[in-house]
């Protein structure tokens, strides 16, 4: 019976392990072409607009953005993390319910009182209007995140892909129109607002659930200490990955805010997108073996060594090329962007390095460890570094201010994380080590070119990048070929290891 137990355990592994495989390899076609579409589509706008519009949408997006959390109130992250056995219909009703309720009041509450507040408080009628408009989407925000929740949580990322995919391109027709009759940031508005609108009605009509409005107190009250926790915790997300454009848009001119709000978008995007393609699989996956240290550990690092070997290479050629290449794309009145950009790839290795530990909490039922990481890091970190770093140097010493918060956090969240589950910064600074040492390629390839092919300045960089990118990935094969445990994504003997249960 052992024995015939123990030689099912690699099998369920390789299962597993192929499992996230797919939902990753959807997850990243999502990302790919439904965020990649958006992100190049904000890039020709800001060709077309100058920058004090960019920075009118930034304020005003940087508000609505903060309220979306409210709408979402951490429902969505209840319903993928509750344990099968108390998992009802009536959870997901109630989650349903009283998501509607809170949207139905937040669109109130902004058209009345938090769009005219950003007027007054960023001296623009114009931030006024756009939050108000973009506020919209909140209506259509319960139907679209609890059928994704659920989704997730029946591993049904092919329906999750395809329901954004059509919503996204459907939205960017929309913006186009806007954008070739009218050249201004209203396409911005449009694309954000349809894209919301068009992703419920997707996700309504390709999921089996169907939205009832129950709410039963029973079920609210056991929701609500974990899903509290969840809303504080992205509440403070979210106000601390915007204390930035905040920060300047109080202080600085409009134009400065969308500068600098333009490099965080190309810099965090990235970042964000990345991570997401494993943290939305990693989430379910984390929370179906919580009580399992040894393979959270174990996921963890493979996660983070995969984190930092994506975003690396992408941050390293923004610094060497962003300089250089944003006044050739965006035009002239965007060439003080390069130092802020800079700075800001940086902060995103530093995020990429220190790993997903906010996923890895929740999904072991701490998000109150996270809140308070959160507040504190916020409060006490990164809101008077970005005071002082905007006075001091205005753009680039708030991207400075980013990147030492970041640096910070990681550190107290790793030792806070090690507490919990066991050692696992040997594995995290092993994984950032070898990812480090993965970029010497692509910067030798770079100054190369750079300097010994007689090209015009900007064609020149495009090919020392595409050089760059070439001998990063001829790295990454001998890397993978070689299983060597400085890059654990690819140490598959460890990982038969684990699936054989040796150590």
């Amino acid at each position: 019976m052992v024995e015939a137990i123990n030689n099912e355990a690699p099998a369920v592994k390789r299962k597993a392990s192929q499992s996230l495989k797919r939902d990753a390899a959807w997850t990243a076609a999502d990302t790919l072409v439904s965020a990649g579409s958006a992100f190049l589509f904000r890039l020709v706008v800001a060709r077309f607009i100058v920058p004090a519009e960019f920075g009118v949408f930034a304020l005003a997006l940087t508000t609505v953005a903060i309220v979306q959390v409210f709408n979402e109130f951490g429902m969505a992250a209840t319903i993928i993390q509750r344990a099968e056995d108390r998992f009802t219909p009536e959870l997901v009703d109630t989650a349903y319910s009283a998501s509607t309720l809170i949207s139905t009041a937040l669109f109130v509450i902004n058209l009345i009182f938090i769009a005219p507040l950003a007027a007054w408080f960023y001296s623009s009628e114009r931030v006024g209007i756009i939050s108000a408009v973009v506020g919209v989407s909140f209506l259509f925000t319960p139907t679209a995140s609890i059928a994704r929740a659920l989704l997730f949580r029946a591993r049904d990322y092919r329906t999750v892909t395809v329901a954004r995919i059509v919503s996204t391109l459907l939205s960017l027709v929309a913006a186009v129109v806007v954008l070739v009759f009218y050249r201004n940031v209203w396409a911005l508005v449009v694309q954000a607002v349809s894209a919301q609108v068009i992703l419920a009605f997707a996700m309504w009509r390709l999921s089996e659930w169907r939205p009832r409005f129950r709410l039963d107190r029973r079920t609210f009250r056991e929701m609500i200490g974990y899903s509290g926790f969840v809303f504080a915790n992205d509440l403070f997300v979210s106000i601390s990955r915007n204390l930035d454009v905040i920060t300047l848009g109080r202080i600085l001119s409009q134009s400065q805010v969308g500068i600098y709000s333009l490099a965080f978008y190309v810099t965090d995007i990235v970042r964000m997108n990345v991570m997401s393609i494993l943290n939305r699989v990693m989430f379910t996956h984390y929370s179906s073996i919580q009580n399992d240290h040894d393979a959270v550990r174990f996921y963890y690092i493979r996660t983070a060594s995969w984190n930092a070997l994506l975003i690396f290479p992408v941050m390293v050629a923004i610094i060497l090329a962003g300089p250089v290449l944003t006044p050739v794309f965006l035009g002239a009145d965007w060439r003080a962007m390069g130092i802020p950009l800079q700075l800001l790839a940086v902060s995103v290795m530093i995020h990429a390095a220190g790993g997903a530990t906010s996923t890895v909490y929740k999904a072991l039922g701490r998000p109150g460890l996270d809140f308070t990481l959160n507040v504190l890091t916020s409060v006490i970190i990164l809101l008077p570094a970005l005071i002082f770093g905007v006075l001091w140097a205005g753009m680039a010493g708030a991207a400075a201010a980013v990147a030492g918060a970041k640096a910070i956090s990681a550190i107290i969240r790793q030792i806070l994380l090690d507490r919990m589950i066991g050692s696992t910064l040997a594995g995290v600074l092993k994984s950032t080590a070898g990812a480090l040492l993965m970029q010497v390629p692509l910067v030798i390839a770079w100054g190369v070119v750079m300097r010994f092919v007689p090209l015009e300045t900007s064609v020149r960089a495009i090919v020392a990048l595409a050089a760059g990118f070439g001998a990063y990935g001829a790295a990454m094969l001998l890397a993978y070929t070689t299983k060597n445990s400085a890059w654990p994504a690819f140490d598959d003997r460890r990982a038969q290891g684990k699936a054989a249960g040796r150590p």
